[in-house]
């Protein structure tokens, strides 16, 4: 099942996780967390663009929750292949399956796990943003960016 990914950071190396999303091809299964707490010293630009977006609630994940929370999202996937468009994404994402820096995660990891590059995508997911101007004002709302992703492919049906 192929899903979209996005994540936000905190740092100017994109190393720092704010958030993640994952949505399938169908839109009909949705993983959305954010990181609890946030890290307290966000870059201006998140600070003032991701920050303001954040649901919190439900949402807002222990590192140790978030990771169990991701694994037993895709250990109910048969054959996941996550595809994204920026390296990042893919790293961050690793990091929460990984378990942060927790030394014994809990859940299963994930089997037969794919990953697909698909940053020729990007120009689609510009044009996207332009012709869906109501969702251009939650840009950098990670679920709202891989809902983005998924539209581009979805429109080009393949990366």
């Amino acid at each position: 099942m192929d899903l979209f990914l996005d994540c936000e950071w905190a740092d100017t190396l994109a190393s720092e996780l704010v958030s993640i999303a994952l949505i399938s091809l169908n839109g009909k299964k949705i993983f959305y967390a954010e990181r609890d707490p946030l890290p307290s010293d966000p870059i201006p630009w998140t600070r003032t663009v991701v920050y303001p977006l954040l649901e919190r609630g439900a949402s807002a994940k222990s590192d140790a929750d978030m990771t169990r929370a991701l694994r037993e999202f895709l250990a109910d996937i048969d054959s996941p292949r996550i595809l994204y468009d920026f390296g990042a994404d893919r790293s961050l994402c690793q990091y929460v399956i990984d378990g942060f820096e927790v030394p014994d995660p809990s859940g299963p990891l994930p089997l037969g796990l794919e990953w697909r590059l698909c940053d020729e995508l990007r120009a689609d997911v510009e044009r996207w943003w332009s012709s869906n101007r109501d969702q251009a004002l939650r840009r950098h709302h990670a679920l709202v960016d891989a809902q983005a992703l998924r539209a581009a492919y979805m429109n080009r049906n393949h990366c």
